[in-house]
């Protein structure tokens, strides 16, 4: 197994957005054209910017999975369509159907190398004429993360068929070799390596901009916006739900250690799988955090579940992930902020930031103010209790808005 100093461990356990501490919350702010809505108080901690945290902070938190659950874990951890099926199995309506609806994973094949596209499709009994709502998750995530999300849009709108993928790279899609010794000024190459397969992905799924929208979370916003400037044809609504990669002002200290290794492309999730036996065990200090906070959302039972895909998924082979050097710089900050080209989308938009959502409103209301120029509905919106996963931290008040969008 490959050794890390104590520098490294605190590098990557920070880049893969260790949420090691809670914000601090924001003061409520006008500007405008944001609506806000609340709901119950907060039940998680917010993530922060990934800008190095000292190690002695990483390792005071509580990692509550036991080591012998752990070793558990890992002789499973290549069981990943299993892990993923166990946990889709929560729903009502898989893998036996409801009265209501039906669902099934499917994996499309997207090139010549086989590579394919993992998914989640949600299709509702006895309604041939329908629309189609595509989830796309964020940066080291997977489509399992918006579960609790699609059991509740699935009754609220049961004429609309719901998609949720793994990006390529990603979850229980395949994981290619990444071209990850690209210099960085190639950004375009690395953004067409995702954006191609999404182009493909829609193509074979017959999805177009006459019946489909796309909801996409943090770094899944970043690319589903690029695939729009160059295939406007395949959706015809962006919601992105606190977009990365927009546009920042912010400035963090960044240690120089920190920086060096970020610029590397040194993969936040190395760690994981680094840790040999111990990597759920370490996982389980963000899980715990991230799932466990109230069990209104997620019973005892989905918690062990979503912990066991988390950990499946950062652990598996390393590919899209590699991506991160490539999109942002050290501390969350924009290489090639999507606001200078943000003039190239072509659809209708709602942009949403959690009320203590690290990433930078001002970059949604800049976007706001060029794309209503060019005559497209752009709103932005701010969900109260949340922070940058909004899907989670306020799960009621988000269903609801994206619900309100699908008509």
């Amino acid at each position: 197994m490959k050794r890390f100093s104590n520098r490294m461990v605190q590098t990557i356990a920070q880049a893969y957005q260790t949420v090691s501490s809670a914000r601090k919350p924001m003061a409520s702010t006008d500007m405008g054209s944001m609506n806000t809505t609340s709901s119950s108080n907060l039940h998680y901690r917010t993530s922060t910017a990934p800008a190095g945290v000292p190690l002695s902070k990483i390792l005071s938190n509580t990692f509550p999975l036991s080591v012998s659950e752990s070793f558990k874990h890992y002789l499973k951890r290549h069981q990943l369509n299993k892990i993923q099926h166990d946990l889709l199995s929560v729903l009502p309506f898989y893998p036996t159907p409801s009265a209501t609806h039906s669902a099934e994973v499917i994996q499309t094949v997207i090139d010549e190398q086989n590579n394919y596209i993992n998914e989640f499709h949600i299709s509702p009994i006895g309604k041939p004429s329908r629309k189609h709502v595509v989830f796309v998750h964020g940066y080291g995530a997977g489509l399992g993360f918006f579960v609790k999300n699609l059991q509740d849009l699935a009754s609220r709108k049961t004429d609309w068929d719901i998609h949720a993928i793994d990006l390529l790279g990603y979850g229980c899609s395949s994981r290619p070799k990444f071209p990850y010794h690209e210099p960085n000024a190639n950004y375009k190459k690395i953004e067409a390596w995702f954006t191609e397969s999404l182009k493909k992905w829609f193509d074979r799924r017959n999805l177009n901009r006459d019946n489909t929208i796309v909801v996409a979370h943090s770094m899944g916003a970043y690319i589903s916006a690029l695939t729009n400037f160059k295939y406007p044809e395949l959706f015809n609504k962006l919601l992105l739900v606190s977009p990365a990669g927009i546009y920042s002002t912010r400035q963090p200290e960044i240690p120089p250690w920190f920086d060096k290794l970020w610029n590397r492309n040194v993969s936040p999730f190395a760690l994981v799988r680094n840790a040999g036996p111990f990597g759920s065990y370490l996982t389980s200090g963000w899980t715990a955090r991230r799932f466990s906070k109230d069990s209104s959302i997620l019973n005892a039972e989905e918690q062990k579940l979503m912990h066991m895909y988390t950990y499946a998924i950062f652990n598996a082979r390393g590919s899209g992930e590699y991506m991160l050097n490539y999109m942002l710089a050290p501390g969350g900050i924009p290489r090639n902020p999507l606001l200078r080209r943000i003039h190239n989308l072509n659809c209708d938009s709602v942009w949403y930031y959690g009320s203590h959502d690290w990433m930078d409103k001002m970059g949604g209301v800049s976007a706001c103010k060029t794309l209503r120029a060019k005559g497209l509905r752009a709103d932005m919106k701010i969900v109260e209790d949340s922070g940058h996963h909004i899907y989670l931290d306020n799960l009621a008040a988000f269903n609801a808005l994206v619900a309100d969008e699908l008509k």
